[in-house]
């Protein structure tokens, strides 16, 4: 196994194909990093780019590319070891140094591309982003990487129509993020949730997958949601739940200045059981705005 085993997964919302040309470029990746030589090995048009990784570290690099209906979420990878001997210290330092460069170089260029889109809004002329499907037969807790398990649920995959509200909030669009990050609190301010388990972490330390056990009246159950964090947005879909079929969600934060925040929430849910398409929405509706009143509340007290 490399010292360093780094990834990480940004929501790109623009063109697929351009955002895969781009990527692909060999003068984007010199100015990314220009201590590593990469020489591409895999060129897979759409769905990215494997590179032989040589110079100040010995490995690997990629670029998996996985579509969703306005965008796509880029998952990047580095596996190296450092060309020379390093002690622990040293590989942190390395490990934080490379995260935190590559999260302000696709940071940049995910605002290069969503130019002129206002926060929320999708790509002119595409359907929501936010779409999953769950295979009823994966009842892992903790599945694999999604292009190494295809039985996982698929983005760009028709779900549910969306519910959608927005609050403004007294604080800056960091404070608001940290409150939505900090799951573990979630009971102590979410009205309908039960319990909170964070399964996993990405390597900027955020929550990857996090169990939850929610009653919210018409919509409970306990369920496992896999987020992909950017700047000012966070998206999640569904791995495994007990009643539900598909989740799919995002807060989506607009600074406003000195007016505060502008918080918009997103969510589509659909149930095993059925139930009539205006109950569900009206059920959706309650979930967002108690969640939406209970942030602002937690983030401005």
């Amino acid at each position: 196994m490399p010292a360093l085993d780094l990834s990480c997964d940004d929501l790109v919302v623009a063109d697929p194909a351009y955002v895969a040309q781009r990527l692909a470029a060999d003068t984007l990746w010199r100015e990314w990093w220009p201590e590593l030589t990469l020489t591409p090995s895999e060129l897979r048009g759409v769905e990215g780019v494997r590179w032989a990784v040589t110079g100040a570290a010995i490995g690997t690099a990629e670029w998996w590319l996985e579509q969703v209906r306005d965008g796509v979420v880029v998952h990047w990878y580095l596996r190296v070891d450092p060309s020379r001997p390093v002690g622990p210290r040293r590989l942190r330092k390395l490990r934080e140094r490379y995260v935190a460069q590559y999260r302000e170089n696709i940071w940049r260029f995910k605002d290069e591309l969503e130019q002129g889109r206002a926060a929320g809004e999708g790509r002119p002329g595409s359907e929501p982003a936010i779409v999953s499907r769950v295979d009823p037969g994966d009842a892992r807790a903790t599945p694999e990487p999604p292009r190494q398990n295809p039985s996982r649920q698929r983005r760009g995959e028709s779900m549910a129509e969306q519910t959608t509200s927005t609050i403004v909030v007294n604080a800056t669009p960091k404070a608001i993020m940290a409150v939505i990050a900090d799951f573990e609190a979630y009971p102590e301010w979410a009205d309908s949730m039960r319990e909170t388990q964070v399964l996993s972490t990405d390597e900027a330390g955020r929550p990857k997958q996090v169990r939850f056990k929610v009653d919210a009246g018409a919509i409970s159950d306990e369920y496992t949601l896999d987020y992909v964090w950017s700047r000012n947005e966070v998206t999640w879909t569904l791995v495994q739940a007990k009643m539900v079929k598909g989740m799919d969600g995002a807060y989506v934060l607009r600074d406003l200045g000195d007016q505060g925040t502008e918080v918009t929430y997103r969510l589509a849910v659909d149930v095993a059981i059925p139930m009539i398409g205006m109950l569900k929405r009206k059920a959706e509706k309650v979930i967002i705005d108690t969640a939406l009143k209970g942030l602002k509340k937690r983030v401005e007290s």
